[in-house]
């Protein structure tokens, strides 16, 4: 015979259908937006994996001053490994958008074309895809190149440029002002080789080498050419950002996007915990009787745990549904909107299923049943009684000589202090997520307030030998690129001790002593009258500095020395120089003789690049949070008032009407989420600060942790307006309560 406890469902459904319509739509699109992420990730990672043997990625690079001769050619063979030229020009467009224009190459690092086809003709040209998304170009239109026209024969991933990084040793790739092209032959002859760059990839004869042993014998090869004296970059596959980041960050997406799954999922058990405690609290007369029949605990166990795991397993399975269809897109157009990825085939994944469907059941089974558990150990005579505490009262908290209304709210938060502990869990989540999506865009927009206050010059011009100049305004400097121990890249400055363009840097004239940008500082934990060693790339010279304080210069990590010293300690001429601050552009040196061109968009290409690509997920952070606020207030604020139905209805009776018994009940909760909301804010602030600078310490860089000023009063704002949302809701649930019910219930 079937159990007539199952015939309560449906009703039990029909009376909370608003408790379990919105966990059901909640759990639904956060089980659905994870699996959806989740197969989209790892079916862009296996394309990206499988890219490296499909499309041939080189297992490293590196770049000579002149053209290799056979005999070294010869030498580095003998490492039983192919060698394939590379070479490119670095241009520029109208637009000071950078062009870094290759051939086709079949051997190494091919492309998979997206749209359009390969160039043929001398006047077309293939570029990044993402590139042409973000600047709106599109095949067949004009695209032109330091001042020479090409027609846009299609759009491409290029397979070593998955991320859109100029040099290794940026901090941000650029997919706005930056890309990768391909040209026939006859079409790379149309530009200069004046920006020629000698580049050479290379890839293992042994495909079965380990991670490590590839390393190593990629630091043989860096050995050969630094014996040359011609190599100026080398780089290794597995540290070429522009090939791992990629990979690396997909990795990291898919950890944090679980770990907030499952963050939420436990918060959500606990509200399913307190509202099955709170429905066996009002149906205590009704268990006692069915334990006094014979019902045993287990049986009654199973009961209240079939409709908390079936609202949860129906969602988690419509959520997978929606998860590869739906939501699979949105976060397959995130991650093509980010990054140059090659054609992907979605595929069935076991464990994005095992973790988004059986994962949170067990989660919510768990802690439900540890509720459950611990409350059907009594006895049926205390169901029946209503005596459902472990220990009896020793007496009650005795209140100060408050007003009314306000000791019976106090009454009402203590009696009701289990069901808030879930909510200060919910809102402290929620907080959290909606602070990093808020804060995130005002920390990036300062940091480009900062560097544009504080740049040097409008142009840093980098020269490849001392030249002369007639520009009015222009300041010589010296500098050269240096790195720490870990290899991060540091910009050394020598710059004239009165300089015009640092005014206030106090240039030190003592030896080896400098200043120190603050992010470097800051990044470092150096202090002034601390020592730093910094080393030449491929090379063993190291050299030591005192630190005599530090230059407000966010834009990169840099070191500020006299001219003096600076050609002193790296063994240079006494006037020597290789560059120009000016606020003028510089017309009389040719342009074969300029290394670089420093302007304010190159300082802030980060802010830029991380706005671009991370702007729509901070909104919908910000959404998701405000939608967990309004859920986890809603239903703490039901269970509330259905708990107390039987009170309400008195004080109805007793002549208080319905906006006074909201006053009492609904607003102890506001009291509640208020007191909560100050509490969580510092916590925040504090465990963002940091989680931010942990991982800001993964980044070559720095970026100084800033919080507007406006974000924590409008986290506040937005946790009161989901507050008055609920109340006006739960209003209505107050008026529904007649005065009978108390008469009905009377013992």
């Amino acid at each position: 015979m079937k159990n007539p406890l199952h015939k309560r469902y449906l009703r039990e459904l029909k009376q909370d259908a608003g408790k379990y319509l919105v966990l059901f739509l909640f759990l639904t699109l956060t089980i659905g937006f994870v699996s959806g992420f989740q197969v989209a990730d790892s079916s862009m990672t296996k394309a990206y994996d499988e890219s490296f043997e499909k499309y041939k990625i080189e297992d490293g690079h590196f770049t000579l001053a002149v053209k290799a001769d056979k005999e070294l050619k010869s030498k580095l063979k003998k490492e039983h490994l192919k060698l394939s030229e590379i070479f490119y020009k670095d241009v520029e467009r109208k637009n000071e958008h950078s062009v870094r224009i290759y051939t086709q190459n079949d051997d190494v690092n091919k492309i998979c074309v997206m749209d359009g086809k390969f160039p043929e003709n001398k006047d077309e040209i293939i570029i990044d895809r993402l590139y042409a998304e973000n600047n709106g170009i599109a095949i067949g239109d004009k695209f032109d190149v330091d001042g020479k026209k090409f027609t846009v024969s299609g759009v491409a991933a290029f397979s070593n440029y998955s991320a859109l990084f100029k040099n290794n040793t940026d901090m941000m790739f650029d997919a706005n002002k930056f890309t990768v092209a391909m040209v026939t032959k006859k079409g790379f002859e149309r530009f200069s080789d004046d920006e020629l760059h000698y580049c050479y990839a290379y890839r293992w004869n042994y495909r079965g080498y380990s991670e490590q042993k590839a390393s190593d014998k990629s630091d043989d090869v860096k050995d050969i050419l630094k014996e040359t004296g011609l190599l100026t970059d080398f780089v290794k596959a597995s540290d070429n950002q522009a090939i791992t980041f990629t990979g690396e960050d997909m990795g990291g997406d898919l950890v944090m996007i679980i770990t907030l799954l499952y963050i939420v999922m436990v918060v959500l058990a606990f509200v399913f915990a307190v509202t099955t405690r709170s429905t066996i609290e009002k149906e205590a007369s009704t268990i006692g009787t069915l334990r006094a029949l014979g019902y045993t605990r287990g049986e009654l166990i199973r009961h209240y745990l079939t409709l908390p795991i079936r609202v949860t397993l129906i969602s988690a399975v419509i959520g997978n549904i929606l998860g590869y269809t739906c939501m699979k897109d949105v976060v397959v157009d995130i991650y093509y909107h980010s990054y140059s990825l090659p054609t992907y085939e979605t595929i069935w994944n076991t464990e994005a299923f095992w973790l988004t469907t059986v994962v949170p059941c067990l989660i919510v089974f768990a802690i439900v049943l540890l509720i459950l558990v611990s409350m059907m150990h009594l006895p049926p005579l205390q169901f029946l009684r209503h005596e459902l505490r472990k220990k009896k009262k020793k007496g009650v908290i005795h209140l100060p000589e408050f007003k009314f209304f306000t000791r019976f709210r106090l009454r009402i938060v203590f009696q009701n202090i289990s069901a808030y502990l879930p909510l200060f869990l919910g809102v402290f989540f929620a907080s959290f997520l909606l602070f990093f999506g808020m804060m995130m865009s005002p920390l990036l927009q300062n940091f480009k307030t900062e560097v544009i206050h504080s740049e040097i010059a409008k142009y840093q011009y980098i020269l490849k030998a001392p030249v002369q100049t007639e520009t009015k305004g222009a300041e010589k400097y010296a500098v050269m690129s240096l790195q720490t121990e870990r290899g991060e890249e540091i910009t050394v400055y020598g710059v004239e001790e009165d300089s015009t363009y640092l005014k206030d840097a106090k240039i030190p004239s003592g030896k080896n002593k400098v200043l120190l940008s603050d992010g470097f500082l800051e990044k470092y934990g150096l202090k002034e009258g601390g020592k730093v060693t910094l080393e030449k790339k491929y090379e063993d010279d190291s050299y030591t500095f005192t630190v005599s304080g530090t230059y407000d210069y966010p834009a990169t990590l840099s070191v500020f020395m006299s001219m003096e010293n600076f050609n002193r300690i790296f063994d240079y001429d006494e006037d020597y120089f290789n560059g120009y601050f000016t606020d003028k552009k510089i017309k009389d040196i040719d342009s074969s003789m300029v290394a670089s061109i420093i302007t304010q968009d190159d300082l802030t290409v980060i802010a830029d690049q991380l706005e671009d690509s991370m702007g729509d997920m901070m909104w919908l952070m910000c959404a998701f949070s405000v939608f967990l606020y309004v859920l986890v207030i809603y239903l703490l604020a039901k269970m509330i008032v259905e708990k107390n139905e039987q009170s309400i209805s008195m004080i109805k009776i007793l002549g208080y009407s319905d906006k006074e018994a909201g006053s009492l009940y609904n607003r102890a909760t506001g009291v509640v989420l208020v007191i909560s909301l100050l509490l969580v804010i510092p916590i925040c602030h504090f465990t963002m600060m940091a989680i931010y600078y942990v991982m800001m310490q993964q980044f070559n860089g720095w970026l100084t942790y800033y919080v507007a000023p406006w974000v924590y009063p409008a986290m506040i704002a937005i946790g009161i307006v989901c507050y008055l949302v609920v109340h006006m809701i739960q209003m209505k649930r107050i008026r529904r309560i007649p005065m009978g019910r108390a008469l009905k219930d009377m013992e």
